[in-house]
């Protein structure tokens, strides 16, 4: 058992993980590489679950709809899957919003702080807009596209979250946080393109960002002295 423990470490693992998904992206078809994606999903929430600490509920439901959008994933050509997908990947997101969301309370949002969220909204609703553009060529029906369009938004959504977060309390769990968003974006821009405009290479960027986005969401959930260390100096800001 302790052997099992000293090398049963998240480094490891997402490194183990890292190595199958690109090989399996590069040697095997999409299907296969869609439900490897869904059981190194299944292992960094199993990691997750398995380890003893205080869990988050928004992060626990944040989990779960990842999980039910890649079970999605499997069947992303079936005419309900893709609006599955961006469904629960909304709502996961949205939930990772609220997960933040009490660090928000009594805040007073400096000029500089509501330039750069301006600014960021502005570059990545450019992005989304262009990307609706490709994306609208290729979808079944209306309600497709809406569910994208909500997708984007909740991940926009997310990106001021994770900015103001870590501009409010700037440490090293904010800063996780910050990257863990930054590789969510890379990973869904990366497989929308892949998908929708065949760029087969970007596959390999995806595979990369999804995996290290879930391992640092672990990482992020498991640091508990961190969480502690926020509320003294959330509650030293508020003084």
């Amino acid at each position: 058992m302790i052997l099992f423990r000293k090398y049963f470490k998240l480094e490891i693992i997402t490194v183990i993980l890292l190595i199958v998904n690109l090989a399996v992206t590069h040697f095997l078809e999409l299907d296969s590489f869609r439900l490897v994606r869904l059981f190194s999903l299944s292992i960094l929430i199993g990691f997750y679950l398995y380890r003893r600490h205080v869990k988050s509920v928004w992060l626990i439901y944040a989990f779960l709809f990842f999980l039910i959008r890649d079970v999605a994933y499997q069947f992303f050509e079936v005419f309900w899957g893709a609006e599955t997908y961006m469904t629960f990947a909304t709502l996961g997101y949205f939930f990772l919003v609220l997960d933040r969301l009490p660090f928000f309370r009594g805040s007073k949002f400096s000029l500089f702080a509501l330039v750069i969220g301006m600014l960021l909204v502005a570059a990545n609703g450019a992005i989304l807009f262009e990307l609706g553009i490709i994306v609208s060529g290729h979808v079944d029906n209306n309600l497709e596209l809406i569910l994208f369009y909500l997708y984007g938004v909740s991940l926009i959504t997310l990106i001021l979250t994770a900015y103001y977060y870590n501009h409010r309390l700037n440490s090293m769990r904010s800063l996780l946080f910050l990257m863990m968003v930054f590789c969510f974006v890379a990973s869904d821009i990366a497989s929308c393109l892949a998908y929708y405009v065949d760029l087969q290479i970007l596959y390999y960027l995806d595979r990369t960002m999804f995996i290290v986005s879930m391992a640092l969401m672990v990482n992020f959930g498991l640091n508990i002295k961190g969480a502690a260390t926020e509320e003294v100096d959330f509650i030293s800001l508020q003084e």
